[in-house]
């Protein structure tokens, strides 16, 4: 008699690795997804901190590069197609962060003038807001109070001063007793 396997524990072991594997590739997916979110919340902090540091260290952005600035990586240009990071932060043309490998926010320095403070805005890209990872990355609550962070004068802007406190929209009017 030949020892080996017979025909049914052969299907057996291939239904079984089946299932493992319909149960395990979602949740790769999915954590795929949360770094991916944690990339981004993770940049976004980092370059509010280093445009706030350089604010404070020069007193204006003035003709500063972003490179100059900070570390993220970002794509410059009037589309955010460019992949430098060379273009002056004081130009008409917004940096867009990318998420996926595409532009997901858009991210625009402005100096102080008058009585408006100088402030950071983020924006949603209009052509890859609704699609992708960067749609995930944009309906996370983090990413969302950047967004929508207001801060004194400025509508949907952070401030650049010695706090870099997201200032949310949102107000809590329950009362607990």
């Amino acid at each position: 008699m030949k020892k080996g396997f017979t025909m049914i524990e052969l299907i057996f072991v291939i239904v079984i690795l089946g299932i493992l594997a319909s149960v395990a590739i979602p949740r790769l997916a999915a954590t795929r997804e949360d770094a991916e979110i944690s990339a981004t919340v993770a940049n976004l902090r980092t370059l509010v901190n280093d445009a706030t540091a350089y604010y404070t260290a020069k007193g204006e952005f003035g003709s500063a590069k972003w490179n100059e600035i900070t570390n993220v990586p970002l794509a410059v240009g009037t589309s955010g197609s460019s992949s430098t990071t060379t273009n002056a932060v004081g130009s008409s043309a917004t940096a867009h962060l990318k998420v996926g490998g595409k532009n997901c926010i858009g991210v625009h320095l402005v100096n102080k003038a008058n009585t408006t403070p100088a402030h950071i805005k983020f924006t949603k890209d209009g052509t890859n807001s609704n699609t992708g990872t960067c749609k995930q990355v944009l309906d996370s609550e983090p990413v969302k109070a950047y967004i929508n962070s207001k801060a004194g004068d400025t509508s949907d802007a952070i401030a650049i001063s010695s706090s870099t406190s997201v200032y949310t929209t949102t107000s809590n009017n329950s009362n607990s007793n």
